[in-house]
């Protein structure tokens, strides 16, 4: 095996999701290995994003003792294409970008970064081990008053002597810019928007889909995403979902008509 794929699934409301996730990582990936976390073993407490103490603190482990690539998959990530060839990028850490751009979460990073970068997949190499012991250091003491890994990833980037460029990268014919940041000797790459997408509207011929159960209308209805063509199924963005407090007229439905 080349490298591990890993999850973390806590509760009931995630459990049937579980077998679903599987299957298509069977189906579309070779040569890995797939750990799945389900008891907690860290001191947390239980306030917003402590399930990413929780995963990083058991990932940094995996990748100490196997020293294989650890990729974090959320459970609401679906894998379209075999992601080999991210794995195989010459970068210390990869992480995929958060939707919104400039106001992205937390907008007060990436309003100078001009991006954010999304948890919901992450590739930790053996090189970026003691980078993200001191992120996880920062995170199991909330010293930016958060557990949430992308707060303390990004408001350290700012915070610190860093610098940014992109790269291009052509995968199936389809030409990709992710932004690199070289900070405390590493190489952290921030994956094109269009390689693992968070709400998707239309298939571009992602990697991976990142879909929030909660914005397609639970459990039941996001598994319909891995069986059913994406463009035949209800967009997974907020807008005018009254229960999830947004009344915003949808604008994405005309791109996704186009």
């Amino acid at each position: 095996m080349s490298y591990y794929i890993t999850t973390f699934c806590h509760g009931s409301k995630y459990e049937p999701i579980k077998n679903k996730w599987l299957e298509r990582i069977h189906k579309k990936c070779k040569n890995y290995n797939v750990k799945i976390y389900e008891n907690i073993n860290t001191p947390v407490h239980f306030t917003y994003a402590w399930w990413d103490v929780v995963r990083l603190t058991n990932n940094l482990s995996l990748l100490l003792e196997t020293q294989k690539p650890i990729i974090q998959l959320d459970i609401d990530a679906i894998i379209e294409k075999d992601i080999k060839c991210l794995v195989d990028l010459n970068y210390d850490f990869i992480i995929s970008t958060e939707i919104g751009g400039d106001k992205a979460f937390p907008p007060e990073c990436s309003k100078k970064l001009g991006f954010g970068v999304c948890s919901g997949f992450y590739i930790i190499k053996p090189s970026a081990y003691t980078f993200l012991c001191k992120i996880l250091s920062f995170m199991n003491m909330r010293i930016n008053n958060s557990y949430s890994d992308q707060v303390n990833i990004m408001t350290y980037i700012v915070n610190n002597n860093y610098e940014i460029k992109t790269e291009d990268i052509v995968f199936d014919n389809i030409t990709y810019t992710n932004k690199i940041i070289h900070i405390d000797g590493i190489t952290i790459c921030v994956l094109d928007f269009d390689i693992v997408t968070r709400d998707p509207i239309v298939n571009k011929g992602q990697f991976i889909n990142h879909i929030n159960i909660d914005n397609v209308g639970g459990v039941d209805k996001f598994l319909l995403y891995f069986d059913e063509p994406l463009e035949s199924l209800p967009l997974t963005c907020r807008c005018g979902k009254i229960h999830l407090g947004d009344t915003n007229v949808c604008k994405h439905m005309e791109l996704r008509n186009r």
